[in-house]
């Protein structure tokens, strides 16, 4: 009776402790370090990290996910491969956690410095981990400096274009040794909207395609005196300032919108003001444009 009693007890407890135990085992994560140990063949014995793809760059693994496995379901996965090269091979595998990345960020975020990240970690991710980008911050040119043993690599990403087509799943990965580099807007980073507009100010263009109208539709729109027959548009291109008329509401009502001006960073864009009396004193309307214009070019100059 005592015996059948104990054989009760074991077989409850192999139906409710067991499973317990083996659904307890932890999941492996993004960003684990993996330590594959196959004894006595170092060449099949190497530590690993968990991509944001959930693979490794372990050879018998390659762009097989392993993420949400089991390190025993990976030891299942691994063992007949590792059959085809060794005979009965011992195999061992244990989770390190996160690797750590000593890194340093500078520029224009708002806490600048040297950080310790739980890796893996992509270039938004570490600016977000040192507060975030300021206003003053070129996103267009951030900077990645990298060195692996003699090597130096620079990359140059433009993070508003990642943002902008909703890829920042793309973005590169940091990794150990890293310098990140935010730079400051030079006068080079935008263009200039001033004159009858609701917002005058400076305005980073949001690509590469975007013409006269959008840069002032970016400054809050024309102002109700505004004249957009008499918009002047100052090019960076040349060796000096060469104002060109655009007669930009002309173009659009004769369906000649694709003649307005494309711009870039570094160019100005002046919307003169309508006069009521414009039709009335010609001359002193084209007096008071030439000197609204003269008045402008002279600020720009000294910028």
């Amino acid at each position: 009776m005592r015996n059948h009693f104990l054989a009760v007890l074991i077989f409850l407890f192999c139906l409710i402790v067991i499973p317990i135990s083996s659904s307890a085992e932890q999941l492996i994560a993004i960003g684990n370090v993996l330590n594959i140990t196959v004894l006595g063949y170092p060449e099949l014995s190497k530590s690993v990290t968990v991509r944001q793809d959930g693979t490794t760059d372990y050879p018998l693994l390659a762009n097989v996910p392993i993420e949400g496995m089991t390190i025993t379901e990976v030891k299942d996965l691994l063992f007949p491969l590792l059959t085809r090269y060794v005979e009965r091979p011992r195999l061992f595998i244990n989770i390190s956690e996160y690797s750590m990345l000593q890194i340093m960020v500078l520029g224009e975020v708002k806490n600048p410095g040297p950080y310790q990240v739980q890796g893996p970690i992509n270039l938004q991710g570490v600016i977000s981990f040192a507060g975030g980008a300021l206003n003053t911050a070129d996103l267009k040119n951030i900077q990645i400096i990298r060195r692996e043993e003699e090597k130096k690599e620079t990359m140059t990403i433009d993070l508003h274009e990642f943002l902008k087509n909703d890829r920042a799943a793309d973005l590169p990965e940091i990794i150990n040794g890293d310098i990140v580099i935010v730079p400051v807007l030079t006068t080079e980073s935008f263009v200039r909207v001033f004159g009858a507009v609701y917002k005058p100010g400076n305005y980073v263009p949001v690509d590469k395609n975007v013409n006269i109208v959008d840069m002032i539709n970016l400054a809050g729109g024309v102002l109700t005196t505004g004249d957009m027959n008499r918009v002047y548009y100052i090019s960076s291109g040349g060796t000096q300032y060469e104002p060109q008329l655009i007669k930009v509401k002309k173009l659009w009502i004769s369906g000649k919108a694709n003649e307005i001006p494309t711009v870039k960073p570094g160019d100005t864009i002046i919307v003169s003001e309508y006069s009521r009396w414009q039709n009335y004193a010609s001359w002193a309307q084209i007096i008071y444009s030439v000197s609204i214009l003269v008045s402008s070019i002279v600020i720009l100059s000294r910028l």
